[in-house]
């Protein structure tokens, strides 16, 4: 029996903590690239970073790349092939089904009854409806409709409408300035600058030994 081999696959997920811009960086700090190459990796979905290698390579590959801070799954070829296999097999059999369901099949003409042995309905007396008229339209068909009793809302002749952009709180809360201290010595910094003196410096993983590995061509 031949050696199992393994597909090395990553579908975008980041051990737990860890900022995935970070991950992005000491992942392609591992593969001795830049974080533009190894961002398509991050975007979801199966991505096969290395295939067909034996267990132990796929250990060291996992290790190596959960260290930066990815989860990684190893997928037996083997089983990989069947999945495929058993997906294709099925889909050519119910293909296969259906065009011999269908080889009995035509269309009916237009405004043919394709119903052979439609069922057959009763009509039902619906009685005397000589007196039934239509009504006009925009007629009010509600021979009783319910009243509305209007309801008094008081004496409003001494309310007016204020002029437009008026301030219509006659007595406004005041608000009193708070003191902000001497600010003489501060200044707007130039676009694009750095404002943090001292930013923290970013979290990176140790990096093992990675002059064996490479990320499979695509």
């Amino acid at each position: 029996m031949s050696e199992p081999l393994f597909d090395i696959v990553f579908y975008g997920i980041t051990q737990p903590g860890k900022e995935r811009d970070v991950v992005v960086e000491n992942m392609a700090t591992l593969f001795k690239t830049t974080p533009d190459k190894v961002k398509p990796y991050f975007a979801g979905g199966r991505k096969v970073i290395k295939s067909k290698v034996d267990e132990l390579t796929a250990e060291k590959y996992r290790a190596a790349l959960e260290n930066v801070g990815l989860v990684i799954k190893l997928e037996a070829i083997e089983q990989a092939e069947e999945a495929d296999e058993t997906s294709t097999s099925a889909t050519e059999s119910s293909q296969q089904k259906s065009a011999a369901d269908d080889s009995g099949i035509s269309v009916a003409p237009v405004g043919a009854d394709v119903l052979e042995n439609p069922p057959e309905v009763t009509p039902q007396p619906i009685g005397d409806i000589s007196a039934i008229s239509m009504a006009e339209v925009g007629a009010d068909v509600l021979e009783n409709p319910p009243e509305v009793k209007a309801q008094p809302i008081g004496d409003i002749s001494d309310i007016t409408m204020a002029e437009v952009g008026a301030d219509v709180l006659e007595n406004p809360p005041e608000v009193t300035p708070q003191p902000i201290g001497d600010i003489s010595d501060i200044t707007v910094a130039e676009v694009g600058a750095d404002v943090i003196e001292n930013p923290e410096p970013k979290e990176v993983a140790p990096v093992p030994d990675t002059s064996g590995l490479s990320v499979e061509d695509k």
